[in-house]
């Protein structure tokens, strides 16, 4: 398929709601409403699972990364803390202090290639990546940490972590507006797999260490190499996959004729040939099963949300997956 279409289902939603919000498109208005949501979606705190620096407390007893300030040694300080500089200027024998790290930058990387502009039930993939998107972001600010983001649409378009409310509300409409706009590539084109490449190589050149990563896609077109960059995020930083998919990109229906349109161009899918439905699911297991086994193999946590989950379910998803 060149394009990618809404199905029927989702098409009779859009003409009986308000112009499609929520549904083909996110509003700034109910990216805002969903703060309300973030005091029933609990992020559980991780245990240490390797050896960088992680700027949350952890569950083991030990010195932070900031120092704070020298003062006297003391009976049972730890030797390895001993000041050398200040006791050899002073005659006096001093310890460093240090003083534990607890603010974490968060990214969000979000994928509004052609592919996240679809759904055959609920919403379209890239409104259910922008809701998710924004339920983080207002659960980080809520922590007290630093948000920024990466948006994917053909353009690689880049927000610093910050804790002010302004730059949240800035990145929150600019989400807004890119998922009232389907992106297609040069020509019209679909884009290739290498952009994921790409864009997860930039990626990885600004997620600092110990950051937390979020990366939001559909994950279509997510090549070896392109995943290879996410695995050398996962090395320095917490990363979280949220696969995003709709149910009839895993199984069709197995008789009838399906009329697809992304409003402009329509095509008619006839269901009847078992061989051509039968190498579809195929494709897409092995697609799911590569996905499961890379987040497994790098131990990255992958959270699975459909376009036909509720509000409860995703966010009970997202509460269990994210521990």
């Amino acid at each position: 398929m060149a394009v990618p279409f809404a199905g029927r289902h989702t098409q009779s939603k859009v003409e009986g709601g308000r112009g499609g919000e929520g549904i083909i498109f996110s509003s700034l208005q109910s990216l805002l409403r969903l703060q309300a949501q973030v005091s029933t979606l609990y992020l559980a705190k991780k245990h240490i699972r390797a050896r960088h620096a992680g700027l949350h407390r952890s569950v083991y007893k030990g010195r932070g990364m900031d120092f704070a300030e020298s003062r006297m040694y003391q009976p049972g300080d730890d030797i390895r803390t001993i000041d050398w500089r200040v006791t050899a200027r002073s005659g006096r024998v001093h310890t460093k202090v240090f003083e534990e790290e607890r603010e974490k930058p968060v990214l969000l990387w979000l994928d509004l290639r052609p592919s996240m502009f679809f759904a055959t039930r609920g919403r379209f993939k890239s409104v259910l990546a922008a809701e998710t998107a924004a339920l983080l972001l207002w659960k980080t600010l809520k922590d007290g940490d630093r948000i920024g983001g990466i948006l994917q649409n053909g353009e690689h378009v880049e927000f610093k972590p910050s804790r002010s409310r302004s730059a949240a509300l800035h990145f929150l409409r600019q989400l807004s507006d890119m998922t009232r706009i389907q992106p297609l590539g040069k020509n019209g084109v679909v884009y290739r797999g290498e952009d994921l490449q790409t864009s997860w190589t930039r990626l990885r050149r600004v997620a600092q260490p110990g950051s937390q990563v979020f990366v939001l896609s559909d994950f279509r077109q997510a090549t070896p190499n392109a995943l290879r960059q996410l695995a050398m995020i996962a090395r320095h930083s917490q990363v979280t996959l949220l696969s995003i998919h709709d149910p009839f990109e895993e199984t069709l229906p197995q008789q009838g004729n399906l009329r697809l349109t992304d409003g402009k161009r329509n095509l008619l899918l006839s269901l009847g040939q078992r061989l051509w439905r039968d190498r579809y699911t195929q494709r897409a297991t092995q697609a799911a099963k590569t996905l499961l086994d890379f987040s497994r193999g790098h131990r990255i946590p992958l959270v699975q949300i459909s376009t036909a989950d509720n509000d409860n379910e995703r966010l009970l998803k997202l509460s269990r997956g994210l521990r």
